[in-house]
This record gives C-alpha cells, structure tokens and sequence, in this order.
C-alpha cells in the first residue's frame, strides 16, 4: 500500500476505560438535546479511550492470529488452514477501525522528545499495514521469475523482513504487514471480477514429501515471522496509549492530549479517510476503472470487510463510541456549535452507513455472496454497483461537510497526507 499516506487546553490525567472484548460500530447520536456543553478535555479523553480500545482489541485478535498460525504450521492441513484465515479475516475488524488515527503527522512528528517510541502512528503503520504489495517479492506467482524471498537463501526473520521493505526504491515492496500475511494464507486470486478468492493449498506449508511450490519450510518460517512482527508492532503501539502513556512525555497519547490541534487532527483525519481514501483509493478508483487490482484485499477477497470497518473508524471518531468505550463526542461539540451543519452530517453518516451494510452483507451471507471484486465487473445500471458507487459519492459529499464543520468551528486545515496505507 502505498505510502500515503481551535481550541486550546490541557487535559488532566485520564481514567481509561477497561479494554473491550469486542469491538463494533459506533452507537448512533443522542439526537435530544446535549445536556452539558462538551469541552476540548473531555473530547480528548474519550479518543484516546477509544484509541486505547481499538489497539488492544487490534493486539489480541493479532496474537489469536499467531496462534492459529503457529498451529496451522505445526500441522498444515486444510482446516487449520481455514482456521488461520478465519483468525486473519477477526484480526482485521478492530484493526481497519483505528485507521482513523492514521493521520496524525503534523500532530506528532517533532514532538516525541520525551520518549524513544513510536514517533507518529502514520510513520510506524507503513511496516503493519502497507499496500500495494508486489506479491512476487515474497513468493511464487503466475508467470513470475522465481526470484522471491521464500524461494531464496537468506536467513527470514523479523529484521530481515523489515529490510527488504522498499528495496529497489519501489513503495511496492512490502514484505511485513497484514498484506503479506494475506498472500501467505491465500496466495493470488487469479480470477478478476469473478467469484473467488485465492487458493493457496495447505500443502504449501508441508515440509515432508507433501509439499507443493517448493521452499516450505521457508515459506513457513516467513510466515511466522511476519505474525510475530504483527505482534510485535501492535504491542509497541498499545503501549503508547495506556494510562501511564498519557502523562509520559513524548507518547502518542501525550502529545495528543497536549497539542493545540488535537481537535483539528481528529476532524481532518475523518475527511481524509472519507474522501481521499474510502470513496478515492479504495472504492472510486477500482469502480471507475473497473480494475480489481485496485482492490486492497484482493487475496482473500475481504474488501467488503475492510471499507465497511474503515467506516466504521469514521463513524466511531466522529461519535465518540467503540464497542463498550463512549463519552464525550464530536457530534457533541458540532451540534452545540452548528446544529445545521451537525444535522447534514448525521443524516450522511446515516445514509452511507445503510449502503455499506448492504455491501457487508452481500458479501457475508447473500445467496449467492457477492464480493467486491465481483461488484466492481458490474457496471452501472446493476443495483449493487450503483449503491456501492453512491456510497463512494456520499463519502465525498461526507468530506465537504466535515470541511465546513472545520470552518464553522474555526479549527485549523491540517496536512492529512502522510505515510501509510493508501492509495
């Protein structure tokens, strides 16, 4: 993936709420009146909260993930590889979710001084979450050379990985992450905007006379070194957040709470991942172009799961709300400020989140299930392209309003273009 890319106050030291067991969509607004008048300390509170939440839920479905892995290479059958990609496709919810805190560059970037972690979310999700992936560095692919890591003689390991992230000058070369771990678990999907995902047998993993492409045993160690890092990476970024984080100097949790435009990145991280990214990078492109390798999740076909809880991560910051965790909200503050502007943006956010439940559930449980590779070959005129492409539209139309909720609260325009996953 690629690598893309007021008010003023301090808060006092914050209670966080207990980590959530499960995560889900942010709760719908109070639409009654708010009774106390929401302050810049409150508001910062609950992010963080919420950001706390969604990092520790992204940690422990990661380490199920690397058990169900270990597992599966200890005995590489097809059911434990299922259970491996069941485990991969729960680790991605909570995950997809906290990509609103993404942006955080001009937030972050020079102010970790007190510390020697991570210096902004943006920089450090590059290695967890980077796309698009050159799938032929890693491993064997149609038509490909044969010139891969798996099928070479270095010793794979975490640092070794890390290493070869950007080699040959190519944003392309992604070997950690998410995404690679995806390839590994499906391999390619060769079948365009028709039905089905990838197919990577078990027996890919077999390191007895069973085994299949060559380099199993390889093949298995990149994967568990690719979990391993996941794991590793996560745990980094859960601990710039706890409660100890917020009162130590140089954390992500500490420079946000103390930083003069914590409001303002909270509202210009929601257009960003409205507009540039949901209805731009990952769903308007790959419709007007009607091209699947436009589509993030394009091994194992779990688009659908990835746009829908990229929404979610909007919705949430937007609200106050994940899961168990809720308080004070962005809602709250722009209602009490500019109570039409809160009215156009809460019936948008209504709007799309119908649209993109119906793509969620035409990819989970329809009869037949239609994938988002799958929409993406039907053009206009077919009810399910045109609803995804409406929500793609009301996305667009989501980031001008959220913009002019900027104006209406005279926060200032940040720059939301930085390092990560994008486009």
């Amino acid at each position: 993936m690629s690598k893309l890319k007021g008010f003023l106050g301090i808060a006092a030291p914050i209670a966080i709420a207990s980590i959530i067991t499960a995560c889900g969509s942010s709760s719908s607004h109070d639409d009654g009146a708010v009774a106390t008048a929401v302050t810049e300390a409150s508001l910062k509170e609950n992010y963080v909260n919420i950001a706390y939440a969604m990092y520790s839920d992204s940690l422990t479905t990661a380490e199920a993930l690397q058990t169900a892995v270990t597992n599966f290479i200890a005995t590489p059958n097809e059911d434990n590889l299922t259970l491996a990609r069941a485990a991969y496709k729960a680790a991605r919810v909570p995950y997809q979710q906290s990509e609103i805190l993404r942006f955080d560059t001009d937030i972050t970037l020079g102010s970790n001084t007190g510390d020697e972690g991570i210096a902004s979310v943006d920089e450090w999700e590059g290695q967890v979450n980077a796309w698009p992936l050159a799938e032929g560095l890693i491993d064997y692919v149609d038509g490909g050379d044969g010139n891969n890591i798996i099928a070479g003689a270095d010793t794979i390991d975490a640092a070794y990985l890390i290493g070869q992230n950007g080699i040959n000058d190519s944003d392309a070369n992604v070997a950690t992450g998410v995404h690679a771990i995806e390839f590994l678990l499906w391999g390619q999907d060769l079948n365009g905007t028709a039905a089905g995902a990838g197919t990577r047998p078990a027996t890919d993993y077999d390191t007895d006379a069973g085994c299949t492409n060559g380099n199993c045993d390889r093949r298995a160690q990149y994967l568990q070194a690719a979990t391993g890092l996941l794991v590793s990476d996560l745990t980094d970024m859960v601990a710039e957040w706890t409660p100890a984080a917020v009162t130590t100097d140089g954390t992500l949790a500490y420079n946000f709470i103390n930083h003069d435009d914590a409001i303002a990145y909270m509202l210009g991280s929601m257009k960003v991942m409205a507009d540039d990214e949901l209805a731009g990078a990952r769903m308007g492109t790959a419709l007007e172009f009607g091209d699947t390798e436009e589509e993030h999740d394009c091994f194992s076909d779990l688009s659908h799961i990835a746009i829908y809880n990229n929404f979610q991560g909007i919705k949430n910051a937007f609200y106050g709300s994940y899961g168990s965790v809720s308080g004070a909200s962005f809602a709250d503050l722009l209602e009490q400020t500019d109570a039409n502007t809160f009215t156009i943006v809460d019936a948008l956010f209504t709007s799309i989140e119908t649209k993109m439940a119906a793509i969620q559930t035409l990819g989970e449980s329809a009869d037949p299930v239609l994938r988002f590779d799958q929409i993406i070959g039907l053009g206009e005129g077919n009810e399910h392209y045109d609803n995804t492409n409406a929500a793609s539209l009301e996305l667009v139309q989501l980031g001008v309003e959220l913009d002019l909720a900027r104006q209406a609260l005279s926060l200032t325009e940040l720059n939301t273009e930085g390092g990560g996953d994008g486009d």
